[in-house]
């Protein structure tokens, strides 16, 4: 059996709502969705807030600004995979701009083939860094029980007057008598 697709949400921004509905229509909401819009960098601020996009869309000029300086602010901010589309004339003064930061750019107008050829640039760059999140976050994790256990050890080692070897088995076997991890164990025994 396949693995399930993941689906990945998106934030078109744009002054004019006609290319935010565009921009919409052209997702497949198999893959894309949900497909949320704003018409101002100010908006799509507080929606970022409320919400973590996997793919930040841009539409420029925002009536509250341009959008290349929110585009590579959202960089810091959000996890998100981020495109920004000008037009000709502006392109390659907005790459410059932009993409130290991480930021995709395309001069307008834009072609379909070209349009869908950067959004799976940016899909799979999102799923890259969310694997690497996710593989960061088990890291931490592992280290955190690590100290945990190494901790409570030395606390079974300096009540119990045992070898450091005999309080690692302590800590195994009681996890296993108890059906818990060795951190939970771990954290009694430090507890008290």
């Amino acid at each position: 059996m396949p693995p399930e697709k993941r689906c990945f949400s998106v934030l078109a921004v744009s002054g004019k709502k006609q290319n935010t509905d565009m921009l919409a229509a052209m997702l497949d909401p198999s893959v894309y969705r949900p497909v949320d819009s704003a018409s101002s960098a100010g908006e799509a601020k507080r929606k970022m807030l409320r919400n973590a996009y996997d793919i930040l869309i841009v539409d420029p000029p925002l009536p509250d600004e341009f959008g290349s300086d929110f585009a590579v602010d959202a960089t810091v901010s959000s996890r998100a995979g981020i495109m920004i589309t000008v037009r000709s004339d502006l392109f390659e003064l907005t790459c410059r701009k932009v993409e130290d930061a991480g930021v995709l750019t395309l001069a307008k107008p834009v072609s379909k083939a070209d349009f869908y050829t950067a959004l799976k640039l940016i899909t799979a760059t999102s799923a890259r860094l969310l694997n690497e999140e996710k593989k960061a976050r088990r890291l931490q994790d592992k280290l955190e029980e690590t100290k945990l256990v190494s901790r409570a050890k030395m606390i079974l080692m300096e009540k119990m007057k045992i070898t450091e070897p005999e309080a690692h088995r302590y800590i195994e076997k009681e996890a296993m008598d108890s059906r818990q991890t060795k951190k939970e164990v771990a954290e009694k025994i430090i507890n008290g």
